[in-house]
């Protein structure tokens, strides 16, 4: 294909995505091999180890027919047309607006669901962020606001730590004999990730489900003063699946599995990271992204279950203890 078909194909795929239409033009090219920052890892978990940077195969997304209980991630759209007269970074401004959009949106990739709760978001802005913290203003509540993209292979739940994450949320709005009848129902949290301009830099990469198994991962445990956390960091290995959609713009949006409480064989997590293109050009303006969090709930819940939702206050904490697990064959 010539320089110029290339071109127009480009030019013909955004302009499909600026009308809102949800199936991408393809792409010419299969993927880039690039470098990514794998976690380090003992088998005692006695420490962190260090970085193992490992040369990947990363396939290009828009060529693939993917599927979300499949692979745990899929290419999709929302109307953030909508959002263009919206500071998205007015808390409460974009809650009202961008929520809603995340859970039209995971009401269609998941038609049988019960009920979507958007309990938070992030915003990736290092420009913002650094003239914020330096400039000793803080106009944008820095729970909310990121220094920039993970350069790191992760998932934000483990396979414990999403039912308690889950009863976190819920307990200040249910009783308990509801929230065990809900969360005995499969349930998953899921993220919406949401280019704010087109992605030229460090755009986010995801694995395959089917390519990931239980020792790539070690359990991280976050101890904070009003809860504990565990994220899994992970490990290299050569089955690994690779999966980014270059060219990212707005109005186009990943939604990737952080945890599936089902365990009949479909896919539980994306472990994913940002890395650095190598087809990007060094003036490429650093990456503006969003990621919204939500929990998709199914089965049988009373229709007024979390009726009284609200956002919680939005909190900066460091953790007082880190800790390190094994290596092990089991989530």
């Amino acid at each position: 294909m010539s320089p110029s078909s290339l071109r127009l194909q480009r030019v013909l795929h955004h302009l499909n995505v600026s009308a809102h239409i949800a199936v991408p033009t393809q792409p010419d090219m299969a993927g880039v091999q690039a470098e990514m920052l794998y976690g380090g890892g003992t088998d005692d978990g006695s420490d962190f180890g260090e970085k193992q940077p490992r040369r990947c195969f990363i396939s290009n997304g828009r060529n693939q027919e993917l599927a979300m209980e499949r692979d745990g991630f899929v290419l999709s759209s929302l109307p953030f047309h909508l959002a263009a007269a919206t500071d998205l970074y007015d808390l409460s401004a974009c809650r009202k607006t961008m929520y809603p959009m995340s859970d039209a949106t995971l009401h269609a990739i998941f038609p049988d669901c019960t009920k979507v709760i958007v309990f938070d978001h992030i915003l990736r802005n290092p420009t913002r962020h650094q003239q914020e913290t330096q400039g000793g203003t803080s106009p944008t509540k820095t729970a909310m606001l990121s220094a920039g993209p993970i350069l790191g292979p992760h998932g934000d739940y483990t396979a414990r730590s999403g039912f308690t994450r889950a009863r976190q949320l819920l307990e200040p709005y249910e009783s308990k004999d509801r929230i065990d009848k809900a969360l005995s129902q499969r349930f998953v949290f899921v993220n919406v990730w949401i280019p704010l301009k087109k992605i030229e830099r460090n755009p986010l990469a995801l694995i395959k489900w089917g390519s990931a198994a239980p020792r790539d991962a070690v359990t991280i445990t976050f101890t904070y003063t009003h809860r504990t956390g565990e994220v899994y960091r992970v490990l290299p290995s050569d089955e690994h699946q690779w999966v980014y959609f270059p060219d990212m713009v707005p109005g186009e949006c990943i939604v990737f599995k952080q945890f599936d409480s089902s365990e009949d064989g479909r896919a539980r997590f994306a472990f994913h990271s940002a890395f650095d293109d190598p087809t990007s050009f060094a003036s490429a303006p650093p990456r503006e992204s969003m990621e919204v969090r939500c929990i998709v709930l199914f089965g049988d819940l009373p229709q007024d279950f979390a009726k009284s939702w609200q956002n919680m206050p939005d909190q900066v904490l460091e953790p007082e203890h880190v800790q390190v697990g094994p290596i092990s064959d089991e989530w």
